[in-house]
């Protein structure tokens, strides 16, 4: 059965966060192609299926020539069939290597792929996943705007994000002979990365760069939702499945801290599942002392839309704001700290 492609654009992509953390090379044509054919995956499928493709529909999809696509299209099989992924064990910084698909067919004008068996953990029946539409990344023209996309998007509700310079040349695969100075690599990966990601998707990035004796280490990445583009947050059938809610009802869980369940449900119902309003009236009910039902506080903030300005002068200004680990939240919100 041939995949209809006129709509693909609007697909979600589902990765396991190990699968965003790994290292590998593609080029910008296969960075499509994979993505594409990650977007036919559904995550709650029992297995990976042939995927089959019509040439003209992937033209169009891909936003390539027929010229070249038909000139190049037996060098790009080849050249995904040698492509590996490795992952990082978090436990012993050893490499696990995979090829990305099993099959690759050219015949009669359909290209039929199938994805390597191996990463079924990494699309398959997720519990710690990223998701987003694959329409955020099909107008990219570098392969580094792919990989950083992703390696933000999945620390979106955190809204912030550090990462070593080494770290960061790890997961993108440059070694130290590929852009050897951090000037280049600003300028060559990081400006042009950037730029493409705030000019084409749901995202818009700022960074801040990390001294340490007057060298260049790190990147702090503060990650915020586009206003330009239409939000993905509409509360649709997607979003409102039990697992995305779970998810969200254990970042505000772990936020605010000492609440239940059902408490976090309520909180992120009032909010409309907006984690972002969830945040900042949490900071807004933060400033108050002496309140005995933080849960009943937070819904008032949220229903009434209390600032940090009109609390400081309410009458329980005796509470001390409650602190939280950023360490811990972070891991926690990632799958890290699994019980």
């Amino acid at each position: 059965m041939l995949n209809e492609l006129k709509s693909m654009s609007n697909n979600w992509i589902y990765q396991s966060n190990r699968l965003i953390e790994a290292s590998y090379t593609l080029t910008v044509m296969e960075q499509k192609l994979i993505r594409l054919l990650a977007s036919m995956i559904k995550k709650d499928d029992d297995d990976f299926k042939e995927y089959k493709f019509k040439t003209k529909e992937l033209i169009k999809i891909l936003n390539t020539s027929d010229s070249r696509f038909y000139r190049d299209i037996d060098n790009i099989t080849d050249s995904i069939m040698q492509r590996v992924i490795k992952i990082k064990d978090v436990n012993t910084g050893e490499f696990e290597k995979y090829h990305w698909v099993d099959t690759c067919k050219y015949k009669d004008g359909v290209l039929t792929l199938k994805v390597n068996k191996e990463l079924k953990p990494f699309y398959l029946n997720l519990d710690w996943y990223t998701k987003y539409q694959l329409k955020n990344i099909m107008q990219f023209k570098s392969t580094y705007s792919f990989r950083l996309y992703e390696l933000l998007k999945q620390y979106e509700k955190i809204g912030i994000r550090s990462i070593t310079i080494d770290d960061f040349r790890c997961v993108l695969d440059i070694d130290d002979k590929q852009y050897p100075k951090y000037a280049n690599l600003k300028q060559k990966v990081i400006s042009v990365a950037v730029n493409e990601i705030n000019s084409k998707t749901d995202l818009y990035i700022e960074y801040e760069e990390i001294k340490e004796v007057r060298k260049i280490t790190s990147l702090k990445f503060y990650i915020k939702h586009n206003e330009n583009v239409k939000s993905e947050r509409a509360i649709d059938l997607e979003d409102l499945n039990r697992e995305n809610i779970n998810y969200d009802i254990n970042i505000v869980k772990n936020l605010i801290g000492d609440i239940s369940y059902s408490e976090a449900y309520k909180i992120l119902n009032a909010a409309d599942y907006d984690i972002e309003k969830v945040k900042e009236k949490y900071n807004v009910v933060s400033k108050l002392k002496n309140v005995n039902n933080l849960v009943g506080a937070m819904m008032q903030a949220i229903k009434n839309d209390w600032t940090v300005t009109e609390v400081i002068n309410n009458k329980f200004n005796n509470f001390e704001a409650r602190t939280y680990d950023y360490n811990e939240l972070e891991a926690n919100l990632l799958g890290w700290n699994k019980e």
